[in-house]
């Protein structure tokens, strides 16, 4: 409760939607994103997978049915959705590896604003440096719990509190066995920024979710925010 609402305001959901006027039985898939301020830039931030996964990112999605739009869940009456072609427009840059993915959208700031959400200052708040043991907090949006109905869709906000358990170059992990959610829980969140909870001290970005590894000790897997460059361009770097 003290938390989430220092972190609320930098997210929000992606999905997929064959329809611009009504949400049921139209969303086919998503994520969730995170919004970043750096350089002069203003950023969407998400996951490279929620645009370019086999089977399951947008593009694969937009090829078997070219009328479904790109949306985002700024807030207010009616969320913002683009076409394939506007999307990659406002495009910076991406990066597989680092399973990332940024966007320009200074043409949203009003509707950033409005909404009360706001961009995370990377220029006055540079990650620091995560250590096994830190408590990270992340707000993501799950698919499961989504309400869709003839004009109106809601997203599920789903709160995770974790510890850092492994720590990697490019990116560290946190081990989820002791919440009471299972995978469907997550699917989703990909894209979620994530902060590291200190005492005494304001959450800070340190990285974004890039998806839940049932496989490896049930873990949620992260990438850092320091790959993000001030130019917005993403570096793959320790």
């Amino acid at each position: 409760m003290i938390v989430e609402p220092q972190v609320k305001k930098f997210c929000g959901p992606l999905f997929f939607t064959a329809s611009t006027t009504t949400p049921k039985d139209n969303i086919n898939g998503g994520g969730s994103f995170g919004l970043v301020a750096i350089g002069d830039r203003k950023l969407l931030v998400t996951c490279w997978h929620v645009l370019y996964a086999e089977n399951d990112g947008f593009r694969d999605k937009h090829s078997q049915n070219p009328q479904l739009r790109f949306g985002i869940g700024f807030g207010g009456e009616r969320p913002v959705s683009v076409s394939l072609d506007d999307l990659l427009q406002m495009k910076i840059d991406d990066e597989k590896r680092c399973d990332l993915a940024t966007f320009d959208i200074s043409d949203a700031l009003d509707l950033v604003a409005a909404a009360n959400l706001a961009f995370y200052d990377l220029n006055a708040n540079p990650p620091p440096k995560v250590h096994v043991g830190d408590v990270l907090y992340l707000l993501g949006f799950p698919g499961r719990g989504r309400v869709e109905n003839e004009t109106s869709v809601g997203f599920p906000r789903q709160p995770i509190g974790v510890q850092a358990s492994q720590i990697g170059e490019f990116n560290f992990f946190a081990r989820v066995n002791n919440l009471k959610l299972d995978e469907t829980d997550y699917g989703g969140i990909s894209g979620a920024p994530c902060f590291i909870v200190r005492d005494g001290a304001l959450p800070r970005l340190v990285g974004f979710a890039t998806g839940f590894a049932p496989n490896q000790m049930n873990m949620l897997q992260f990438t850092y925010a320091r790959h993000i460059g001030k130019d917005g361009i993403i570096r793959y770097m320790a």
